[in-house]
């Protein structure tokens, strides 16, 4: 392989480990992709459903069995609204588990290809089989990280953001670096051929597979889109009002905003051009 072909190798190794990256970052498991959106942390426990968030009021929002308090006062609800939330919070509780599964999904997509990757990439395979212990061990402490944060009992798409990115974009920064001294191993070696030959072998497989599994996997996260819509319908529907006389709001409506938004934009390029 000339050094041309080793550049362009290094290239596409680095190429393969970006799209690994953001296998996981492109699967959305928030409700901004449906077109809903909420700023509050959810927790689940047999006693009832607490959603929680700092600088704005309410901050804590608990229901349970048809009961609700708001910054641990208690709110006077009619039998048809104790029935709403009733249905409110079951849902929240089966909705829960799934979104935490798509998490974890996501996590074992985006480690999977890096380990690919390095399998097949990785210089010697002494030297690859060392880049998939670290990359699984990696994966390990991403997986014990999102399950302490992302599960069937609680939800935070801060964390949510953090548990996922930042492990990933670790193991890919690591491991592009790795892959660097590979090929430049592989160009002073005499080996460059061999490794150009893995790399062709990666890239027929690797991207067929990955895109499947992601395209499953958002498949599984669009599926969450009506259980949003039907929380939003219930919220919409609650007949009690807080203390500041407005309605109660866990789930924000983007689709609405959206719409204004283009309105107050075209509307103000027309007397733009007036």
């Amino acid at each position: 392989m000339s050094r041309h072909g080793t550049v362009a190798t290094l290239v596409f190794a680095f190429g393969l480990v970006l799209g690994a990256q953001t296998q996981a970052a492109e699967v959305h498991v928030h409700g901004d992709q449906c077109g809903y959106n909420s700023n509050y942390d959810v927790r689940v426990t047999p006693g009832g459903i607490d959603f929680n968030r700092s600088g704005a009021q309410p901050n804590e929002i608990f229901m349970h069995d048809g009961t609700l308090r708001v910054d641990g006062r208690p709110v006077a609800v009619s039998a048809d609204d104790a029935g709403r939330l009733r249905s409110y919070e079951g849902d929240m509780r089966s909705l829960l588990p799934e979104m935490a599964g798509i998490a974890h999904e996501a996590v074992g997509i985006a480690f999977d290809a890096l380990a690919t990757v390095a399998a097949t990439l990785g210089g010697s395979q002494h030297h690859r089989d060392a880049l998939v212990r670290q990359l699984n061990q990696s994966r390990m402490e991403a997986l014990r990280g999102l399950a302490g944060s992302i599960n069937a009992d609680h939800w935070s798409q801060q964390d949510f953001a953090d548990a996922i990115e930042q492990p990933v974009t670790t193991a890919s920064n690591q491991l592009a670096s790795s892959l660097t001294r590979s090929v430049m191993w592989s160009l002073f070696t005499g080996r460059a051929s061999e490794l150009e030959a893995r790399a062709d072998t990666v890239d027929q497989s690797m991207e067929k597979e990955m895109k499947a599994r992601s395209s499953r996997l958002e498949a599984r996260a669009k599926a969450i889109c009506p259980r949003l819509a039907e929380l939003s319908d219930l919220q919409q529907q609650f007949q009690f009002r807080l203390a500041n006389g407005q309605p109660l709001q866990l789930l924000t409506d983007n689709r609405d905003r959206k719409g204004k938004d283009s309105q107050s934009s075209a509307a103000s390029d027309e007397v733009a051009r007036r």
